[in-house]
């Protein structure tokens, strides 16, 4: 079942969505994608616990470890 983000909703309601759609399917690269672009609008102070998450999901992505290093 695939599950996707619509795209009317507004920034806030797209995050909220995503964070539901991850409790349920931890694998959604839609919702993951989603909250990678709200990480990198913020500081790292802020972003820190969302990049070692999606790290500790994702071990072997060097994209999202690329990603968590750049924000440092």
């Amino acid at each position: 079942m695939s599950i996707y983000i619509r795209e009317d909703l507004t920034r806030n309601e797209k995050i909220q969505q995503a964070r539901r759609i991850l409790n349920e399917n931890k694998h959604s690269l839609d919702a993951w994608s989603i909250l990678i672009q709200d990480a990198q609008d913020k500081k790292i102070a802020e972003a820190r616990e969302f990049y070692e998450s999606l790290v500790t999901q994702f071990p072997t992505c060097g994209k999202f470890w690329k990603l968590y290093i750049e924000s440092e």
